[in-house]
């Protein structure tokens, strides 16, 4: 069968170069179809032994109708499907001048207009086909064919289906975008969960690192050291679990582990305090009517602008507060002194990927700096207790 593969390979290409992915056995198909068809077009005429000059139409007929079939039908400009259609039709009337009981002329030309409605645009199809009626209607008129309505009728349904197989491809196209545009937000999503634990975790563990080689280093401490030491095992061991936890989710559809929330926001600022970070508190908000989704995104956001307060800014008093604001929204915001002659690194994520967090639930994110002070502002919205009642009844 090499030479069915060696036909499939010719046809693949042929359906790549005009943009057109449809599988290479449709081709083959309606190429094998076609060829019957003709054969069966060509036999009853000649068992009905024509006279005279019907010879010579039989014969042109056949060899343009053979020709064709063994050539490729689809190409990459509508030039050569306007030949394939003139070759057909030509043929076609050729068989038309030798009547015959069963005549399966009709069929080759609803094929023939199939295959060019599956490839080309509307506009292009419109003209074939209004070609195609014409010379139905005309073979009709002159008594070539009986009932060339019907034979007009079916030929526009060739052309209907064909045009239905190229919308099933263009639809098919469309979520096949929509699939890989998901799939990359997704990615986006869980890189910028994998930055924010190895960056929050990375901080800690670096913190607790200095603060036990100072005090090595200065006062020969070595339990201070070592319960440095330990919490810097502990962070990231904590981080290890996440990072599985997070790869774990693109393994497998199933919800995994409890995400973090606004709750779990004075545990963070603690493990940040505990490794010497000079951080302080302020909540005034609950978690009441804020979503799961908007309680990662403030967690992930004062997770993130420590990280970076450790990073930019060592040494610096930190403020994180959580405020409820009029009109039910729950504002986070973290500040800290920008030291003497800091700037932004270019080329970060981090800001960017808070953004689009804190975005994606409805939010607003601020960054930047004020007197001197680096700001970071994040406002939520949240719902009142009958709202949320409201929202999850069934309408």
């Amino acid at each position: 069968m090499r030479w069915l593969r060696w036909l499939e390979a010719r046809y693949a290409r042929a359906f790549t170069a005009i943009g057109y992915e449809y599988p290479p056995y449709y081709m083959v198909i309606t190429e094998a179809a076609m060829l019957a068809l003709v054969v069966e077009a060509i036999v009853p005429r000649i068992l009905a032994r024509p006279d005279g000059l019907q010879w010579v139409f039989l014969a042109v007929a056949a060899v343009l109708s053979l020709v064709h079939s063994f050539a490729t039908l689809v190409r990459t400009d509508h030039l050569s499907l306007t030949a394939h259609s003139v070759t057909v039709l030509i043929a076609a009337g050729l068989f038309w001048t030798v009547p015959t009981s069963l005549d399966v002329v009709p069929l080759i030309l609803v094929l023939a207009i199939t295959q060019v409605a599956a490839v080309t645009p509307i506009k292009v199809t419109a003209v074939h086909l209004v070609v195609y009626e014409a010379v139905v209607v005309s073979a009709g008129v002159l008594g070539a064919v009986h009932q060339a309505w019907m034979i007009a009728l079916t030929v526009a349904f060739g052309a209907a289906v064909g045009r239905l197989m190229q919308n099933q491809l263009l639809l098919l196209r469309a979520e096949r975008r929509a699939q890989a545009s998901r799939a990359a937000l997704e990615r986006a999503a869980i890189a910028g969960d994998v930055h924010d634990v190895v960056a929050h975790s990375l901080a800690v563990v670096l913190l607790n690192v200095t603060a036990a080689r100072r005090a090595l280093e200065s006062d020969d401490d070595r339990q201070e050291a070592v319960d440095a030491l330990r919490d810097a095992e502990t962070q990231g061991r904590t981080a290890m679990k996440d990072i599985r936890s997070t790869i774990e989710l693109l393994r497998s559809d199933v919800a995994g582990s409890a995400q973090p929330g606004l709750s779990d926001i004075p545990e963070l600022v603690a493990s940040f305090e505990r490794a010497g970070l000079a951080v302080t508190l302020d909540q005034r908000a609950t978690a009441a009517g804020m979503s799961d989704s908007a309680g990662l995104a403030a967690y992930r956001v004062v997770q993130e602008s420590l990280a970076n307060a450790v990073k930019h800014a060592p040494g610096a008093q930190v403020c994180v507060s959580i405020t409820s604001a009029p009109g039910r929204v729950l504002g986070v915001r973290v500040s800290c002194p920008v030291p003497d002659g800091a700037r932004r690194a270019p080329g970060g994520t981090g800001l960017d990927g808070m953004r689009a967090r804190v975005e994606s639930v409805g939010g607003r994110l601020t960054t930047g700096p004020i007197d001197g002070i680096w700001l970071v502002e994040a406002e939520f919205p949240v719902s009142t207790p009958t709202e949320a009642i409201t929202e999850g009844e069934p309408s």
